[in-house]
């Protein structure tokens, strides 16, 4: 069963987050390093015009740099209640003022603002868990399927 240290205070369950789960920054920072060498650069600039068929792509080298730059901080080693996760998240601040395990001890979750705040990543993945650990309780919320 799963671990109820992973459950977040927005209904997250943090064991599924490929952020987490996979080595995203780890394995970003180290092709980074690669492809900044002078060698990867002249290949960059020359396969494209040796082989445009096979090889245009590489005229966007800055950009693919830019991007593993920025997947190169995707990295969290411990859930929020341990201090992890992003330090904006007012999610957490909220729950920490009120001395909530989670939004699920509170009543105004389905049209909680601050909640909002997972929208981008999330959609509504996080209010379905709440809703979920509300009727079912946590031992069941941990033993089913979770949404991220």
């Amino acid at each position: 069963m799963a671990d109820q240290s992973e459950v977040a205070y927005c209904g997250l369950f943090c064991g599924d987050c490929v952020i987490r789960k996979g080595r995203l920054a780890a394995l970003s920072l180290d092709l980074l390093d690669r492809m900044r060498t002078p060698e990867f650069q002249k290949l960059a600039e020359g396969l494209p015009e040796l082989k445009p068929e096979l090889f245009d792509a590489l005229r966007e080298y800055p950009t693919c740099c830019c991007v593993l730059e920025a997947m190169s901080h995707l990295d969290c080693e411990k859930v929020c209640k341990a201090g992890g996760g992003s330090a904006a998240c007012p999610i957490r601040g909220c729950c920490q003022a009120k001395g909530a395990e989670g939004c699920w001890s509170c009543g105004q979750f389905e049209t909680c603002e601050t909640l909002s705040w997972l929208n981008p990543v999330h959609q509504d993945a996080h209010r379905r868990n709440i809703r979920m650990i509300r009727e079912q309780g946590m031992d069941e919320f941990l033993k089913g399927e979770k949404h991220w």
